[in-house]
């Protein structure tokens, strides 16, 4: 499973919901903790409206922030998962993956981060959009590859 953006959140929530069913992801700028993203993104109000206002004058809204974060979960992921993200990137920052990173690491799953030294929320210039398409496509490809049958 794999995505960037809203597919890296939903990449990390399916990764983390239903554990048995993925051999990899591939999670790009993915938003992982709903209260990281009040606090530090530029479209903080966007999430706010979503949940109804703030995560800290409510402790029910801040319950709701914290279930319906994809880093909820991260403790039951077992994919090898490749994390990518922006370092400058306003709308989903780093924080983002380096939450999903660790929880990953601390948990004995295989992962891999890479931090592209670029402002914006995916990178734009041939260069670097080659790059994540190249390592997205290795990743999945080492991890789907079937092992190998011998013949009969």
């Amino acid at each position: 499973v794999s995505g960037w953006s809203y597919g890296g959140y939903m990449t990390t929530w399916l990764l983390g919901n239903y554990p048995d069913r993925w051999r990899a992801g591939v999670a790009g700028a993915a938003v992982t903790d709903h209260i990281d993203q009040y606090v530090l993104s530029g479209i903080h109000t966007f999430v706010a409206t979503y949940y109804g206002g703030s995560p800290f004058t409510d402790p029910k809204r801040l319950q709701a922030y914290r279930e319906q974060a994809p880093i909820t979960y991260a403790s039951r992921i077992k994919a090898p998962t490749l994390v990518l993200s922006n370092t400058g990137d306003q709308i989903v920052p780093i924080s983002e993956s380096y939450i999903l990173y660790h929880a990953l690491r601390d948990n004995g799953v295989k992962t891999k981060f890479i931090a592209y030294p670029l402002s914006g929320h995916a990178p734009s210039d041939p260069v670097h959009q080659r790059d994540v398409n190249r390592r997205w496509a290795e990743w999945i490809r080492e991890h789907l590859e079937a092992p190998h049958q011998p013949s009969r």
